[in-house]
């Protein structure tokens, strides 16, 4: 995704939820949901390794998801309730799964778990990353023991193709088998992220989907 081109939105709105570009000043609703959600992300989100970070911390953190989405190379995104504007968790996609490919990656606040936040965001990652990235394949990677996260590629028309023994490392150094999921262009348009119904939007607020 480094071709120099703009080639995901910067916001995208789903019926119940609204993704966009971190800003630094999100740092004080990141800090506190990733507080109140320590145990409940630990065991398999990489980057809680470096929590708990200070408030500084998080506002240099967030600035370099900024420069790193403007720049086009990596694309992390808040997600927010559509009528609440809370911040439910973070959707990303990630060029680290080889040519022609991408990675969404996934997590959501424990408050809001169960009803089907993540699913819904996945979907719209989906439709961006076929519909604008023009990519041929988008995986999700789990660590095998994490069943709700495993769901979401399920419910989406991913095809579990491999899990690999050993592979995801956890925030304390262990090693668990990693399960991956696949889904190409081709399949896409009979999947249920082909039918949400989104509206997507570049960085000068213009509709591009």
């Amino acid at each position: 995704m480094s071709d120099g081109r703009q080639n995901v939105a910067y916001r995208v709105e789903t019926e119940r939820l609204v993704l966009r570009c971190w800003a630094p000043s999100d740092a004080p609703a990141l800090r506190k949901a990733l507080d109140a959600c320590d145990a409940h992300l630990r065991p398999w989100i990489p980057f809680m390794k470096d929590e708990p970070r200070s408030l500084e911390e998080t506002v240099t953190w967030l600035r370099s998801h900024r420069e790193n989405f403007d720049a086009d190379r990596l694309h992390r995104y808040a997600v927010f309730g559509r009528k609440s504007g809370e911040l439910l968790g973070e959707n990303m996609l990630l060029d680290r799964v080889g040519p022609g490919g991408l990675e969404v990656g996934y997590w959501t606040h424990v408050d809001a778990v169960g009803k089907g936040i993540a699913t819904e965001a996945s979907a719209a990652m989906v439709q961006i990353g076929f519909k604008l990235a023009g990519i041929d394949r988008i995986e999700i990677h789990c660590a095998a023991g994490n069943a709700p996260s495993a769901a979401i590629p399920a419910r989406l028309g991913f095809t579990h193709e491999a899990t690999l023994r050993r592979r995801a490392e956890d925030t304390e150094g262990t090693l668990h088998d990693l399960m991956i999921w696949t889904l190409f262009a081709s399949e896409y348009p009979a999947t249920t992220s082909a039918e949400l119904d989104l509206r997507a939007y570049d960085c000068l607020d213009r509709r591009i989907l």
